[in-house]
């Protein structure tokens, strides 16, 4: 059995009509492209340096320095709250700052207000919706997402007041050279999961192409395909399975003591990207390579983190993407390959304590 990885198409969630209201948003290439335009947009209006979340993904940083951003990072709390006090401090001589609704979860109410009063005060508040999707709270000034991380299609939408018309110009018609790739991987990896058929070694070949493409390329234009099917998914349904999925997992988790969900409840209307949950007492690496042994692709976030050095500098950073991981629980995943995840999180718990260190 198999559970996790990375997407393949399911043709069961598109509908025969737009699902979505898109006309405020602009359809990028994905949560980088984004970054690039808000990017643009604050070097050009004199916003040279933004601080960020001391937890996030180093890819963030990148197309920020790439503009000619200087980046600094505010404190995140072991539960990925954001640490008030700490941003109110740093926030002195910034004009932009960044945050993350991390794993689809809004911040509460008390946090959302204080950056509404920083954008009161002239404040460009930039919130990444990267896990979340799409949600009814929006309170940055540029809000943006990345779509594949939820769904077998590249893309992103960014959401701003502002006029990015001008930004958009400079990318046109630079090549594409990812879709194709992860287009045929998507493809591949489908028949190869269900059927049998291919090559697990074309597989990783073809997904490592594909992701030295995104890596290193600037393509900001989303494809019109990829819309088009981003646009007629039953995000509803996804959201729906997703949270039924979140839920039945938690139940599955509870009675096993190495193991903390960082959310132990969904709110009222969240699309969660997955349940991400510490490891505690025991190596997370060698439980999730046990898993990996035992077909269950699971996603760390942020293992990057923890090798570069923009970023490792904050010791409670790196702690926590040494312990965390990413559950799956998307609309993907039956019941019955929940039960095989949490009979092998046992498993991988135990041999992992079994090792010597």
């Amino acid at each position: 059995m198999f559970v996790g990885g990375e997407f393949y198409y399911d043709h069961c969630w598109i509908a025969d009509k737009p699902t979505l209201l898109t006309e405020k948003m602009h359809f990028l290439n994905g949560g980088r492209a984004c970054l690039a335009i808000i990017g643009d947009y604050l070097l050009d209006h004199g916003i040279d340096k933004i601080l960020l979340p001391s937890y996030l993904c180093p890819s963030i940083v990148t197309p920020l320095e790439r503009a000619g951003l200087k980046c600094d990072y505010y404190q995140i709390n072991e539960d990925l709250s954001i640490d008030l006090d700490d941003l109110a401090q740093k926030v002195v001589g910034y004009k932009a700052v960044y945050f993350i609704n991390y794993f689809g979860f809004l911040h509460p109410p008390e946090v959302r207000d204080y950056l509404k009063a920083l954008q009161k005060n002239g404040m460009i508040v930039v919130e990444d919706n990267a896990q979340a999707g799409f949600t009814d709270h929006p309170t940055g000034d540029f809000i943006l997402n990345s779509l594949r991380k939820l769904v077998p299609y590249d893309g992103g939408y960014l959401i701003t007041d502002h006029d990015i018309v001008p930004y958009l110009s400079k990318y046109h018609g630079l090549p594409n050279r990812r879709l194709p790739v992860i287009l045929e991987y998507r493809q591949r990896l489908r028949d190869y999961l269900f059927d049998g058929v291919g090559n697990y070694k074309k597989l990783v070949n073809l997904y490592a192409l594909a992701d030295q493409y995104y890596a290193t390329d600037i393509v900001v234009e989303g494809d019109p395909e990829e819309q088009w099917h981003i646009e007629r998914l039953d995000w509803e349904g996804i959201r729906k399975v997703r949270r039924d999925n979140y839920q039945y997992m938690l139940g599955l988790i509870a009675p096993i003591p190495e193991i903390t969900p960082l959310f132990p409840a969904l709110q009222e209307d969240n699309m969660p990207l997955g349940l991400p949950v510490y490891l505690n007492g025991v190596s997370r690496d060698e439980v999730y390579e046990y898993l990996g042994e035992n077909g269950i692709g699971l996603f760390i976030h942020w293992e990057e983190l923890r090798n570069d050095p923009r970023v490792n500098g904050n010791q409670l950073a790196v702690s926590m993407a040494d312990r965390m991981l990413t559950l799956a629980t998307d609309q993907r995943i039956s019941r019955e390959q929940m039960d095989y995840l949490a009979m092998h999180l046992v498993k991988g718990i135990a041999r992992a304590k079994r090792k010597p260190h």
